[in-house]
């Protein structure tokens, strides 16, 4: 017994070296595959973070100079009308924390000398071109494209439309993916009337809403090659979205946010049913 004893206390236990390998490449394999939807989901709730609080700072803006020069969306086009898109852009800008131009001594107000600086910004940050056809030249004709380049206390950029006063930012300036819709939005400032009628389907009560921005489906904008006019032709009761006659009939936009769209809306602008607690950029983002 005393032999026995001495043997099975000096035995030494432990794991060889193939155990140990392959738990090591058992946990590399459960890493490659976890770690990237990891490092994606964190990406896309990132981006909705910075999609609210740019939207909250929107509505906020929206409604302040409501209360201080009545109607948002006629406000709007009378002061882009008196003193020009540049006018406009000081006026929202001044709303936002830090907001000002982004060359300090330059705003731009041709569509050639922005489109040209903003790839020189998007360039110099070492970030992809930039999301509205930065690349060439031909592709200039986009929705905001005067009114200067801007830029604010988070480091957005913002960008401004003179037609309809349409406002453009990039919510993570010139971090990737630099796409529209996904990192890359417009809002227009709505009078209470188009609120009524095309939000809530309530064109009878006019009175009982008020003027605000509503966010408009940029992509489409671009991709449909849709003028800046201000007359809208599409009946979202009816469902004729998909047919839009000017970029206006592309708002509002009923993504990413579910409480943008109407309660009778159950599609957003890109076709997918509206869910609860969806999260719009895990489903429309395909970077890694």
């Amino acid at each position: 017994m005393r032999i026995n004893q001495v043997v099975f206390m000096n035995k030494k236990f432990g794991f060889t070296l193939a155990e140990i390998l392959i738990t090591l490449g058992l946990i590399g394999a459960i890493s490659a595959m976890t770690i990237p939807t990891l490092a994606y989901n964190y990406r896309a709730k990132v981006l909705e973070e910075q999609y609210k609080s740019t939207y909250s700072d929107i509505k906020q803006t929206g409604a302040m100079i409501s209360r201080e020069n009545g109607d948002l969306g006629i406000y709007a086009q009378r002061l882009v009308s008196s003193k020009g898109t540049t006018g406009w852009a000081q006026e929202f800008l001044s709303y936002i924390n830090g907001g000002g131009p982004y060359d300090k001594n330059a705003i731009y107000n041709s569509e050639t000398n922005i489109h040209t600086r903003l790839r020189q910004i998007y360039a110099s940050a070492n970030a992809p071109q930039g999301p509205l056809g930065f690349r060439s030249m031909a592709q200039t004709s986009v929705i905001c494209d005067n009114g200067g380049i801007w830029t604010d206390s988070k480091g957005r950029l913002w960008t401004f439309n003179a037609e309809s006063a349409i406002i453009c930012v990039d919510i993570n300036g010139t971090a990737a993916p630099n796409r529209l819709n996904i990192d890359t939005f417009a809002f227009i400032p709505a009078t209470a009337k188009d609120v009524a009628t095309y939000v809530y389907n309530d064109p009878t009560h006019v009175s009982d809403y008020s003027g605000q921005f509503l966010a408009c489906d940029i992509e489409a904008i671009k991709e449909k090659g849709m003028s800046n006019t201000t007359s809208k032709t599409v009946n979202y009761e009816k469902g004729t979205r998909d047919n839009p006659k000017s970029a206006l009939d592309l708002c509002p936009f009923n993504a990413p946010i579910e409480n943008v769209a109407p309660s009778w809306e159950t599609k957003d602008a890109m076709g997918k049913d509206l869910k609860a607690n969806a999260n719009y950029w895990k489903d429309y983002i395909h970077y890694k």
